[in-house]
Order: structure tokens, then sequence, then C-alpha cells
């Protein structure tokens, strides 16, 4: 008996957890995404270094580090993961085009990536933590049973 409410408390948190995790992070990714959209703060900037990395499944990977300089700010150096074609684009000028916040430029962009995949896990994230609440409440009123 013991065990098994171990298991189900584990259990249990874990839903909760890694649902409000996935909330969490689904839901800046896409806040940002829909904030960079809305900007017009775009500049040119130079490429550093550039990377390719390969996939556990077999794809491919492409990273750029920048060198940008955003209105009234001094000049940022970041690393964007970046789609193929930015990449090509990229090494063969030497430069890439930034999307930046104007209030906040460290937020920025170089390729805009689909947002499905964080709507898709800010789902998840919303489906594990009420099936983690369920299992709370379960566990609740068996507890008030006893």
């Amino acid at each position: 008996m013991c065990q098994q409410n171990f298991k189900a408390i584990l259990t249990t948190t874990f839903l909760i957890g890694v649902g409000i995790w996935l909330l969490f992070f689904g839901w800046t990714q896409v806040q940002t995404a829909q904030k960079l959209e809305q900007s017009s703060a775009v500049v040119e900037g130079r490429v550093l270094s550039s990377s390719t990395k390969r996939g556990s499944r077999g794809g491919q990977y492409y990273a750029l580090v920048v060198e940008y300089k955003a209105a009234d700010y001094p000049a940022i150096r970041k690393e964007f993961d970046v789609g193929g074609s930015d990449y090509q684009a990229a090494k063969e000028t030497g430069k890439a085009r930034v999307t930046y916040l104007p209030e906040d430029p460290q937020v920025s962009r170089v390729t805009d990536f689909e947002i499905l995949p964080f709507q898709i896990l800010l789902g998840l994230g919303g489906v594990m933590t009420l099936a983690g609440l369920f299992c709370l409440a379960h566990l609740l009123m068996k507890r008030a049973k006893a």
C-alpha cells in the first residue's frame, strides 16, 4: 500500500512539474515569436562564425554567431539557431538579417521558425498539468475516505 501511494505521488508530481514547465516554456516561446513577428526593428549583422551539427535522426542543424548593433545599444554578439537557407546565405555574404525587440535587443532572431511545435508543447503541458491535477484530486479523495 505504501509503495503504491509513493508511485502515485511520484507520478502526480512528475505530471504537474513537467506539465507546468512545458506550459511555461511553450508560452514564453510563442509570446516571444509573436512579439518578434510584430517588430519592425531589423538590422544587418556581421557573421563571426558558423557551425553545423548532426541530429540524432540524421537531420542537420545550423548555427551562426552574429554581431549586430541595435539603436542606442552597444554591439551584441549572439548565437542563433538558423534554417538552412539563412545559413547558406550568411556563409556566402558574411551577413545576417537580425530582427530584435527595440525595448530588449537581446531578444532577437535570424530565422523565423514555425511556432506550431511550441504551440504543441503548450498543449501537451496543459494536458499533463490537468492529468496531474486529476491524479492529485483522486489521491486526496482516496486519502479522505481512508
